[in-house]
């Protein structure tokens, strides 16, 4: 299980250190593992999917506080594209490598599916902003979130706007039509797969 030089190890890495350690822990136990695991359910193991719970509510309140704060000039839109930039799951699954949640998290899908590894990594930078909110307070909360999430507050929201999207408002705009997508080949890992894509805009 989680050891005692694990959690201190951790802590060293995202620069916090909890007062009540089971807390820690509840966010670090994945549902997958108690299940494969034939571990019995008890006060620890059902905290994680709350804490994720919580821990997205957190993060998705003090980015929009940070980029409200930051980019007076954005309107409405603009700072909704940067927040859904900043909270989406492969966003997550990156912050989750820089912590090396993988390290620590117990879960049971490490080899069978990166698709699922994504997922369950991204959930757990959640539940652990969860835990660290319970544990410290939002002022801990900030801290943590502006370490992580500060260096990649100030891309420009035009970078936030995925290339498909850009184009399909051109077309609209000029031929009041949609592109027509055809796929040709996928390369790479399913959890970051890279597509050759044709496509045409009028016949």
């Amino acid at each position: 299980m989680i050891t005692k030089k694990n959690i201190y190890i951790f802590e060293k890495k995202i620069d916090y250190s909890f007062k009540h350690k089971e807390i820690l822990i509840d966010s670090l136990i994945h549902p997958s593992f108690t299940k494969n695991h034939k571990i019995k359910k008890n006060i620890l193991t059902p905290e994680f999917e709350r804490l994720e719970f919580l821990g997205d509510r957190v993060l998705g309140l003090v980015i929009s506080s940070l980029i409200y704060s930051r980019f007076v000039s954005l309107n409405e839109g603009d700072l909704s594209k940067k927040l859904s930039y900043l909270v989406q799951k492969n966003f997550l699954y990156k912050i989750s490598t820089e912590l090396s949640l993988n390290k620590i998290l117990k879960f049971s899908f490490k080899k069978q599916n990166e698709k699922m590894n994504v997922s369950i990594l991204a959930d757990a930078v959640e539940a652990l902003i969860g835990a660290i909110f319970i544990d410290g307070g939002y002022k801990s909360s900030i801290k943590f979130i502006k370490k992580y999430w500060g260096p990649y507050l100030n891309v420009q929201a035009s970078n936030l706007q995925d290339s498909k999207t850009k184009l399909q408002e051109i077309s609209q705009q000029k031929f009041k039509k949609l592109p027509y997508y055809k796929l040709i080949r996928r390369e790479g890992p399913s959890h970051s797969p890279t597509f050759t894509i044709s496509l045409k805009v009028l016949n």
